[in-house]
């Protein structure tokens, strides 16, 4: 009996040299502090590397602590918001680059259409819309760009049983367990990524 016409391999991944990271991650206070300094050596390693921090555009939660870190370093950071949110998730006022967009949905594509790679970090409804979205695409092989986890405290091993589920239930192919790598700290991070 023939597969699923998209159980087949996945495409080999995007040899593009990674100069724009994506950054998914919560826009709110958490409540594990880790998470907020993780967001913050992230900013900073992105900066020291060369490599340009593209996220939402907000000034709170790890957003926030990303984007600052990464401005403070004197790294690239280019926020994309779109306008409903400008005032709610409050845009980050030291970020020079903020594009503005009308609608979420332009937000997210513009946000990935200027990325060579995504990292998501610990996060809500907001990260796991764009986390799973990013990875929708990938099974349908729009893209091949490399898709990274990073979080402490184990925050995405109930995401990852849930794709182990869907593979399991025969909902999924066993690829899409290889669109994502976990990301164990900072200095594995930064071994993916190029020196300055």
């Amino acid at each position: 009996m023939p597969g699923h016409p998209l159980d087949s391999p996945s495409p080999p991944l995007s040899d593009r040299p990674i100069r724009h990271v994506l950054l998914f991650c919560g826009s709110r206070t958490e409540r594990d502090p880790r998470h907020a300094a993780l967001a913050a050596g992230i900013g900073r390693l992105l900066a020291q590397r060369g490599v340009a921090l593209v996220y939402g555009g907000g000034a709170r939660g790890l957003m926030g602590e990303a984007g600052r870190a990464a401005i403070a370093a004197g790294g690239e950071v280019e926020g994309i918001i779109p306008r409903f949110l400008k005032d709610w998730e409050v845009a980050e006022p030291l970020c020079e680059q903020m594009i503005v967009t009308d609608s979420l949905h332009a937000r997210k594509a513009l946000m990935f259409e200027h990325a060579d790679a995504v990292l998501a970090l610990p996060g809500g409804l907001g990260t796991l819309d764009e986390l799973i979205e990013v990875l929708s695409w990938r099974s349908l092989r729009l893209h091949a760009k490399p898709v990274w986890l990073m979080g402490d405290g184990d925050f995405w091993a109930p995401f990852l049983h849930l794709l182990r589920h869907a593979v399991a239930e025969g909902f999924a192919g066993p690829d899409i367990l290889t669109f994502v790598e976990c990301v164990n700290g900072t200095d594995a991070l930064a071994a993916l990524l190029p020196h300055p």
